[in-house]
């Protein structure tokens, strides 16, 4: 639930040009403000780092945009929403400004891990996406929707997405798995993939139902190879040239009538019948199927496949870990210093009606906790000899450890707008 509410408010702030293109004019007739990007700014600063502002107004914004691109404009939807997270307005105002804080954390320490970029680089992104727009007008307009005034605006999101994917490429690179832990992964994962099928298929255009019946009739009296009818008849270019391979499908969607078709064949099986989809006739084989074995003991159980899925998740999974863990360590060597949120912000909306005091305290302490970097540490058990041994030393770690700190996990954070007008 977190994660999910810090995604969507680092969406709606890094992102805004991708999702609020649709634009949000207020109406002029209307007897009440309708919700804008600006709607509500106080001024103000929100938090520090190391003696950098995060302006009030820049947490605002990103919450305005969050609404507007998941049509939470109305206060009752924006409610139903917070409902639905089990979190508060002072608990979104707390996603949205941890994540603000961990984009000027890599801003500022980016360059320790060998990480930079500069005027150059952001400029050539800045042109790439000027030249989806007829005009530089439009561009300008699509910039402004989006919720950067400026060009300057667009630049500085931009700089902070360009270091990001250079740290996550870095971290990435720094936890490849060798073929021992790919084992160990493989021995943790393979049961996840037990009964997976592969297939090839033959496609044929709707309006040839009678030659693809005739080829599915050949080919069952084993006049015409399933291969062989691939390459003569199927109209799926991007599978013909490998046999009509099209994998696995614990890795790949299909159509619900192909998946629903593939239910019922076991390995060496074609359709009895021909498949519709709206792509139109199928003809489909499955070519494998995966048991996982009970103890995998070697990397040539698993197919090549699902290695490289196991490989990419636990990348990940352990450069994500890899980050959060440098952003700690960035974070609880910063000064960092959290303003109270403000009473007039325009999402502060009244939740008393969906949770009673108590539990809107539990979340907003949680939420502020997490914020301030707080952790539950688990006590140690220990052995009455090493307690009797070192009980001073114990009780001295015991409370150095209650205040220690962690940071929330950053989200990757996307700021380029429609690669189209509109």
């Amino acid at each position: 639930m977190k994660k999910t509410c810090a995604k969507f408010a680092t969406a709606a702030f890094g992102c805004a040009l991708v999702f609020a293109l649709t634009g949000c004019a207020a109406d002029e007739n209307a007897d009440t403000e309708i919700l804008q990007s600006d709607t509500g700014l106080t001024g103000g600063v929100a938090a520090t780092v190391n003696g950098t502002e995060i302006e009030e107004d820049k947490v605002t914004r990103a919450i305005n945009n969050m609404r507007l691109s998941y049509n939470y404009a109305e206060d009752e939807d924006w409610k139903e929403y917070l409902k639905g997270q089990n979190a508060t307005p002072q608990s979104m105002r707390d996603e949205t400004l941890g994540t603000l804080i961990d984009q000027e954390l890599i801003l500022q320490f980016a360059e320790q891990r060998g990480v930079t970029t500069d005027d150059e680089e952001i400029q050539s992104y800045v042109d790439k996406m000027a030249e989806n727009y007829s005009t530089p007008e439009k561009w300008d307009e699509a910039r402004k929707e989006g919720g950067f005034e400026t060009e300057d605006d667009y630049k500085e999101a931009l700089r902070f997405s360009i270091l990001q994917k250079k740290l996550q490429e870095g971290f990435e690179e720094a936890v490849q798995l060798d073929d021992a832990g790919l084992l160990a992964k493989a021995q943790e994962s393979a049961a996840s993939y037990s009964g997976a099928k592969r297939s090839s298929h033959i496609l044929f255009k709707t309006e040839d139902k009678e030659t693809a019946q005739d080829v599915l009739n050949r080919i069952k009296s084993g006049e015409l190879a399933f291969e062989d009818a691939v390459q003569e008849y199927s109209t799926d270019e991007g599978s013909k040239a490998n046999g009509g391979d099209v994998g696995w499908d614990r890795l790949t969607t299909f159509v619900t009538e192909y998946t629903d078709a593939l239910s019922g064949l076991n390995e060496g099986e074609v359709t009895k019948d021909l498949v519709e989809s709206k792509y139109g006739w199928h003809i489909i084989m499955v070519t494998d199927v995966f048991e996982a074995p009970e103890t995998v003991e070697s990397l040539d159980q698993i197919p090549a496949e699902f290695q490289e899925e196991i490989r990419t998740t636990a990348s990940e999974t352990d450069s994500q870990t890899a980050m959060d863990d440098w952003l700690l360590e960035m974070k609880q060597t910063s000064d960092v210093v959290i303003n109270p949120m403000p009473e007039n912000v325009p999402y502060d909306v009244d939740m008393s009606g969906e949770y009673t005091q108590e539990e809107m305290d539990e979340i907003n302490k949680k939420a502020d906790d997490e914020l301030a970097g707080k952790v539950a540490e688990e006590e140690e058990t220990v052995t009455e000899e090493a307690a009797a041994d070192d009980a001073a030393t114990a009780e001295g770690d015991a409370a150095a450890v209650e205040g220690a700190e962690t940071a929330p996990a950053p989200e990757t954070t996307e700021v380029e707008p429609e690669a189209s007008e509109g």
